[in-house]
């Protein structure tokens, strides 16, 4: 494959067979030709090869939690086709070793026609220039040990450090062809003559400067991993592993004091295919047994006509959660955990939106106080004392009471009230007509004050031109509640939407209606 670069043709990639005829990514076309009169080229699609590119990161989860792909090496700028990073700090064991680690990954994209090859070093500049510039024999890996980076490294060519194309013709020119050419010219005189990033190149690939990469998705240190020597499609089988994962992500949230909020399962594919499955609880919890029942009820929206070879399973957002000693009697605790395991299955088979619960709020106006949000979403903080007045104060009798059903919006109605201060002592709504026999009020609620009028209990214009026009004023974001019954015994929860003024009718609601 070819692309463009400063008016020049390059090659982007090239096959073995290329490779085998001295051949090499980098090279300018016409030098390929002289090579190889009978070489074959297509133009490089850089887009599309950055999405494929960071699909196969996303592959490479299998290994470890934390994979990114090399966007920046992956352009055309640094020839030799894409790069995946992959930060096996504590997963090498897991799969017998940072040798046996590569075997797998160059073994199993062979299986996805990929021809790769993987280097393993202390810094991703080391490793990097290690995988593009190895002379391999009968395997394609390698490793750079600790402490030869600088030995390993001074035998490559300058282009290992992954610099622009201009910066390594203008190295070549003046004779520095190999990075070990480098290492004894003082840092300050390669960025006189060839600028920052030649110095800064050698320093991230020896390790003397941080070279900062981020994951593909945040990676979490909570995650459980489980492969199988052949790829499984039972789903007895897959639910199986998925209780073996939980217990074991349930053991490490423990000894870390912690309780999982939100969980990421996760399949990979024999043909590189990845599914992911997401659960959220109501409250933080570390039971394995509830964790495994909130992904076994939605396996079968897996399909698996390759099968699974690997599932992780990993707790993507945690809370404190410290340990509780069991009682006697078990069941309150029972109670306590059984309505949010309920809440919990339940939201995650209908969907967190259409499972809520209801969560006061730091107002006094009914509409307002309380809001429904998903039961699986982080609890806000609970409001003080003072906004509890008015519905159920803690450890105090009913001072004000509420109507069992408050209205979405309340709603206006047609009221005859006798003076200025007095309940209504009829009111039409919804083309009825309702005589009240028995009141009790007012009770006065305002806006907030601290919002300074922005229009929490917004006026319409029409009704401020009227006021306006008649030289008078209806004063706003003022209520005043009753709480009034009619002959039939119907109690019902309104209220007069401002105060009287001179030449002007404050409006009449209806916000609620008593059980």
């Amino acid at each position: 494959m070819i692309h463009e670069t400063g008016g020049q043709l390059l090659l982007h990639a090239v096959n073995h067979t290329a490779e085998q005829a001295g051949i090499r990514a980098g090279m300018t076309l016409a030098d390929a030709f002289a090579i190889l009169p009978d070489l074959k080229t297509s133009e490089a699609d850089i887009p599309a090869e950055t999405k494929s590119l960071s699909r196969l990161a996303d592959w490479c989860g299998r290994y470890t939690p934390w994979t990114a792909p090399d966007e920046e090496g992956s352009g055309a700028a640094f020839a030799g086709g894409g790069s995946i990073w992959l930060d096996v700090t504590g997963c090498a064991h897991l799969f017998g070793g940072e040798e046996a680690l590569m075997r797998d990954i160059i073994g199993r994209l062979d299986g996805l026609g990929f021809t790769a090859y993987a280097a393993i070093a202390d810094t991703p500049g080391a490793a990097w220039a290690a995988a593009r510039h190895t002379r391999y024999k009968r395997r394609r890996w390698t490793s750079v040990r600790k402490g030869q980076a600088q030995d390993v490294l001074a035998m490559f060519p300058v282009a290992g450090l992954r610099l622009e194309h201009d910066t390594i013709s203008g190295l070549q020119t003046v004779g520095l062809r190999r990075i070990g050419d480098l290492m004894p010219i003082p840092r300050a005189a390669l960025a006189d003559r060839f600028g920052s990033d030649v110095a800064g190149r050698l320093d991230q690939a020896f390790g003397d400067r941080p070279e900062p990469i981020s994951p593909l998705a945040p990676a979490s240190p909570w995650h459980a991993r489980i492969s199988f020597a052949e790829p499984v499609g039972r789903s007895e089988d897959i639910a199986d592993a998925v209780r073996n994962l939980a217990h074991d992500l349930a053991s490490m949230l423990e000894n870390d004091g912690l309780g999982a909020r939100r969980l990421t399962l996760t399949f990979y594919h024999p043909d590189g295919v990845v599914d992911r499955l997401e659960a959220g609880t109501s409250q933080a919890s570390r039971n394995a047994g509830h964790l495994a029942r909130l992904f076994t009820s939605k396996l079968d929206r897996i399909t698996a006509a390759f099968g699974i070879d690997a599932i992780t399973l990993t707790a993507t957002t945690n809370e404190k959660l410290s340990p509780a000693q069991a009682a006697l009697d078990r069941r309150d605790e029972n109670h306590n955990t059984g309505v949010a395991e309920l809440a919990d299955r339940l939201s995650n088979r209908l969907g967190s939106e259409n499972v809520v619960q209801l969560t006061l709020q730091e107002s006094h106006i009914p509409e307002r106080a309380i809001s429904a949000t998903p039961v699986t979403a982080r609890p806000r903080p609970a409001p003080t004392a003072p906004w509890r007045s008015g519905f159920l104060p803690k450890n105090q009798p009913l001072r004000r009471p509420r109507p069992l059903r408050l209205l979405h919006r309340p709603e206006e109605v047609e009221a005859v009230a006798p003076v200025p201060d007095d309940p209504p002592v009829m009111f039409r709504w919804r083309k009825q007509v309702f005589r009240i026999e028995h009141a009790d009020g007012p009770e006065r609620i305002a806006s907030e004050w601290w919002n300074d009028g922005l229009g929490l209990l917004e006026t319409e214009p029409e009704k401020e031109e009227t006021n306006a026009a008649s030289g008078g004023a209806v004063q706003d974001n003022i209520r005043d509640y009753y709480r009034v019954e009619d002959c039939q015994g119907r109690r019902f929860w309104v209220y007069r939407d401002g105060i009287y003024s001179p030449g002007t009718q404050p409006n009449w609601y209806v916000h609620g209606v008593f059980g």
